[in-house]
């Protein structure tokens, strides 16, 4: 029996409501074995049925589930701009301009991979202005943007979940020193204000 199907090259192939479907199948899953978690990877990234796919050739399978593997162990720096259609998308050009019901939505979205395709509405949006490499972007606007999202290339997801996780930790080693120093402040105040008698007495 012959089978025709399209293997993904890249995860810039595989569409972000199939790597959600597999983030889902797999999740939490520590019993799996290699033979089924290749058949599901089959059905969801090339559309081939598990009846189907158990008629494949052993070297055949064993060549596109190792194909499929080095897609999803991509990790691409962040993309910040990709095409639906005709509609160019743009990742926010200043974060720290996010208003604050931006913020919420983003906060309640991006932890959860059932709704990220939701946090990337807030992240990109399209772009309406270009001028010397730079561009501005569509006012948000809650869920205009949900359903294309569904279509956005996993890459650019996986890229902005991989640069959120980096800025994170990179907060974190510039807070924890000045915590630190803050700690230290604070002891020598109360150093030097026990030494002067008390706080409020001394004043």
């Amino acid at each position: 029996m012959k089978v025709e199907l399209t293997v993904p090259t890249s995860l810039s192939d595989i569409p972000l409501h199939r790597y959600q479907k597999f983030i889902k199948t797999f999740e939490g899953e520590e019993d799996l074995t290699e033979e089924y978690a290749g058949l599901k990877m089959l059905e969801l990234f090339c559309g081939l049925k598990i009846d189907d796919a158990l008629k494949l050739k052993m070297s055949d399978m064993n060549i596109i589930v190792n194909k499929l593997n080095e897609c999803l162990s991509e990790k691409p720096a962040l993309i910040t701009r990709f095409q639906i259609g005709k509609t160019e998308f743009g990742f926010v050009p200043q974060l720290d301009e996010l208003t604050f019901g931006e913020f919420v939505d983003l906060e309640n979205t991006i932890s959860d991979w059932d709704s990220m395709h939701k946090a990337m509405a807030v992240l990109y949006r399209p772009i309406t202005q270009r001028l010397k490499g730079k561009y501005e972007i569509e006012e948000y606007r809650g869920d205009s943007w949900h359903d294309a999202m569904l279509n956005m290339p996993a890459s650019v997801a996986v890229s902005a979940i991989t640069f959120f996780f980096l800025l994170e930790s990179d907060l974190m080693k510039a807070t924890l020193p000045y915590s630190r120093e803050q700690e230290k402040a604070v002891q020598l105040e109360m150093q030097t204000s026990q030494t002067s008698g008390g706080g409020i007495t001394a004043l």
